[in-house]
């Protein structure tokens, strides 16, 4: 089963301009060329939330994150790394499983929810999952849970900007338009049992910045 690793975070006004060269020209293409990585995406908020910005790359498995190669890069960040890492804020990072995932398509706006205490999906959220993805506007939904073993703190790049909150999961849905999510986020402000989602949330509608997939 694949595995996420979610980046939820705030920029600095005034290293704003760094941030985005630093991510769109350097930083997705180097993570996304650690083996077992297979994508990257970029998403700022629109509405709701409580980051700017939302990151997530998909591995082949949540090990990867904790890859000899991997931890290599985390321990020698590059000058542009080393500087965009002063601008970042509020940081939540997690590596997670997949729990469950429908759909074949990606969306121009993402619904994200965020379980900050805990969340426990029943075996009701696979079938929750499936039904919402056939709806008309809806392009995919997944669900991610933290997974058990997170990547090593002790790296020279994580210290730098001091230490990273945890989530316990995301429900992530893929919308065609902003009219579509829009209705999602409005069913979700009470998120289904099947979730098992209980505590602290956070609630946004986020639009697609850019993806980065390496051709094969």
């Amino acid at each position: 089963m694949p595995g996420i690793l979610a980046v939820f975070n705030d920029c600095a006004a005034e290293g704003r301009q760094h941030f985005e060269t630093w991510y769109n020209r350097e930083h997705l293409q180097e993570r996304v060329g650690v083996p077992g990585f297979r994508f990257g995406r970029r998403y700022e908020l629109l509405t709701g939330g409580d980051r700017q910005f939302c990151a997530f790359y998909q591995v082949d498995e949540p090990a990867v994150l904790n890859s000899d190669v991997y931890l290599g890069r985390l321990n020698d960040p590059t000058p542009w790394t080393r500087q965009a890492m002063t601008s970042f804020r509020n940081m939540v990072r997690t590596v997670c499983d997949v729990h469950a995932a429908a759909g074949d398509l990606i969306g121009a706006h993402a619904v994200i929810l965020r379980a900050d205490e805990a969340m426990l999906p029943s075996a009701a959220a696979t079938e929750w999952v499936t039904t919402l993805a056939s709806q008309e506007g809806i392009a995919r939904v997944e669900v991610w849970t933290r997974a058990a073993q997170q990547t090593n703190p002790d790296t020279a790049e994580m210290k730098s900007r001091g230490k990273d909150r945890l989530a316990a999961g995301v429900v992530l849905i893929e919308c065609l338009r902003r009219a579509d999510a829009d209705r999602v986020m409005s069913r979700l402000t009470q998120p289904p049992a099947a979730l098992g989602i209980s505590g602290q949330v956070a609630l946004g509608i986020y639009a697609l910045l850019c993806i980065y997939q390496p051709r094969r």
